[in-house]
């Protein structure tokens, strides 16, 4: 039988968008169309929210809606995406980008069916473009204000150099825990506020040390109270949040060779992200294997690798990976990809 390479406009059964809400834990009341109209809200949603507007259609003050066309295949992936109506200033090509990254993410859809036959079928998108002032801060849900853009960021005294030493010679490995040989980062997000005073934000424990390890994390952060020059805005001192990262090894002999699988592990993970950031998954899929051998409840390492996975259209493999980060640690710091992707 011939495979049908018909593009269709319409079919009994239209494309939906896949996004977890909307097909995993939809009301048991919904019917086909709830769900197909909460996956175009959501997907409208998720490109509005991925826009990165364009400097040229930012200085010509360009706004209006970009339309862009696309087929959604049987297997449930897109292509021929072009653009229908654009506005010009590089917003047709940023909306095809978007859409583009999406798909390249791992967002799929359930295919158009046609006799009961998923078939490919043409689907059109509005995409928005609306100028706004962008506001060189943002408010944290305690209310405080915290810039993000800055003439100059907050800094330690003396420097990267002064604050790296400071952090080996004032974090305290957790005396109780010296013969148990756990290595691993604790990175916080450091509210550094415009009177030069600190505070810890939230703590990432990427090794699932334990609340001994957070509870040193925090004394350290402490202690760098007063050693801070603030963030400026327009010569105003102001709030702003950096990461801060406590590198636990201990210093008992038995544990030389932990920390030498810990420092091992280390450079294949910097040299993974490279490769990534080069395109160049398998390889950086390989070093991330060779890491998690050797450091395997890395949380930081799975992340990476189930993203590699995902930019490669392995979902079952990228959720695999995210799902043990969210058991290892509870929750995750990209919770909202994992259950756009993964679901709950």
């Amino acid at each position: 039988m011939p495979i049908d390479t018909t593009v269709y406009d319409f079919v009994e059964e239209m494309p939906v968008a896949m996004l977890s809400r909307c097909i995993k834990n939809a009301p048991a009341n919904w019917t086909i169309d709830s769900i197909r109209l909460c996956g175009q809200y959501g997907l409208l949603s998720l490109v509005s929210g991925n826009i990165r507007y364009p400097e040229e259609a930012r200085q010509k003050e360009i706004q209006g809606t970009v339309v862009v066309r696309f087929v959604v295949e049987p297997n449930g992936k897109i292509g021929r995406a072009t653009v229908i109506r654009d506005i010009g200033g590089g917003c047709g090509d940023e909306a095809l980008r978007v859409l583009r990254a999406l798909d390249e993410a791992g967002l799929s859809w359930q295919p158009g069916m046609k006799d009961k036959k998923a078939v490919r079928v043409s689907q059109t998108l509005p995409i928005r473009f609306k100028l706004e002032e962008a506001k060189p801060y943002y408010l944290s849900v305690k209310g405080d204000t915290i810039y993000h853009t800055f003439d100059s960021e907050a800094r330690f005294r003396g420097g990267i150099d002064s604050l790296a030493h400071f952090i080996q010679q004032r974090l305290n490995y957790p005396k109780n825990m010296r013969d148990s040989c756990k290595t691993g980062i604790v990175e916080m997000a450091l509210f550094i506020r415009k009177d030069g005073k600190v505070e810890v934000d939230n703590q990432l424990n990427f090794n699932h040390l334990g609340l001994d390890f957070e509870w040193e994390s925090l004394q350290l952060a402490k202690k760098t109270n007063g050693f801070w020059t603030p963030a400026q805005y327009q010569g105003q001192a102001v709030n702003s949040m950096l990461p801060l990262r406590a590198v636990f090894k201990s210093d008992a002999a038995r544990c030389k060779t932990s920390n030498a699988n810990f420092d091992k592990a280390v450079v294949l993970g910097a040299e993974a992200i490279g490769l990534m950031d080069a395109g160049k998954l398998p390889e950086a899929i390989d070093k991330l294997n060779q890491a998690l051998l050797l450091d395997p409840f890395n949380t930081e390492y799975l992340y990476y690798r189930g993203t590699a996975f995902m930019q490669q259209n392995e979902r079952d493999k990228a959720c695999a990976d995210y799902n043990s980060v969210k058991k290892m640690l509870g929750t995750t710091w990209f919770e909202g990809i994992r259950k756009l992707l993964c679901g709950y």
